[in-house]
């Protein structure tokens, strides 16, 4: 079960890491030509709620392990990635009863003080407040079997395909 619970923490780490990319190589509709032989609607991607929780509850995790190893710079990156998710979601699926988030403002707001203030009980505290609005987001929206909860130890660091450095030097 727990190499599972491995594969599926890999899978959504792969996943997420390809949708920068993704949203990258798509030119903004000023700069596309129109093909001469046929006028088409320009398409565009959204992406689906699914897919911007998948990558929202990724940046719940990098922020706890940014707030663990007191990355401050990484924390409020992260914070500021899940902000934008959240408004993307009301922006892009407004008629998803998920969409509205209201809720996340407040801990959202005492997460940014905890942060500018390199503040770890702070951190701990709003953090924890963070991961509550979610899952009562989550019960009032019919999604309560999705649960969110604080990391306990960080596929990321842990993984051989990252690169990344958590420790802010």
């Amino acid at each position: 079960m727990s190499t599972m619970k491995h594969f599926a923490a890999l899978a959504i780490l792969f996943i997420s890491s390809s949708l920068p990319a993704l949203a990258q190589e798509q030119k903004p509709a000023q700069e596309q030509k129109p093909d001469n032989s046929q006028e088409r609607p320009q398409e565009h991607y959204v992406p689906r709620f699914n897919t911007l929780m998948m990558v929202t509850q990724l940046g719940h995790f990098k922020l706890w392990y940014a707030g663990a190893v007191q990355n401050w710079a990484l924390a409020n990156y992260e914070l500021t990635q899940i902000r934008a998710n959240i408004v993307d979601a009301r922006k892009l699926h407004p008629d998803n009863s998920g969409s509205d988030m209201s809720m996340m403002s407040q801990p959202a707001d005492e997460l940014d003080d905890a942060i500018k203030a390199k503040d770890s009980a702070k951190f701990v505290k709003a953090f924890s407040k963070l991961t509550a609005a979610c899952n009562s987001c989550h019960e009032a929206t019919g999604v309560g079997f999705i649960k969110i909860r604080e990391p306990r130890l960080s596929p990321i660091e842990t993984s051989p395909f990252s690169d990344e450095s958590f420790t802010g030097k």
